[in-house]
């Protein structure tokens, strides 16, 4: 039982080239939340890689969970196309 715990968290920790969902993000920040993490550096990054509607959902789910504390995004910020691609750039 312990070893599928482990290996589930090593598996859920690999770094992954698949491309940024909203509920991919989702359900990274719900296991940080319950694990008492802070959010990832790059989140902002990351989120600019959804479209709108994605982008806006995740905000609030985070704003909601308590997660994300800081200054509010502008409407222009929000409404950006997606910029697919490395959310590291």
């Amino acid at each position: 039982m312990i070893a599928l715990l482990l290996i589930s968290v090593a598996l859920a920790n690999e770094p992954s080239e698949t491309p940024v969902t909203r509920e991919g993000l989702i359900r990274e920040v719900t296991n940080l939340l319950l694990n008492g993490e802070a959010l990832p550096p790059d989140l902002d990054a990351r989120l600019m890689a959804l479209a709108p509607a994605d982008r806006i959902e995740v905000l609030i789910f985070l704003r909601r969970s308590g997660m994300l504390t800081g200054p509010s995004w502008s409407s222009e910020r929000l409404l950006v196309p997606a910029r697919p691609g490395d959310p590291s750039r």
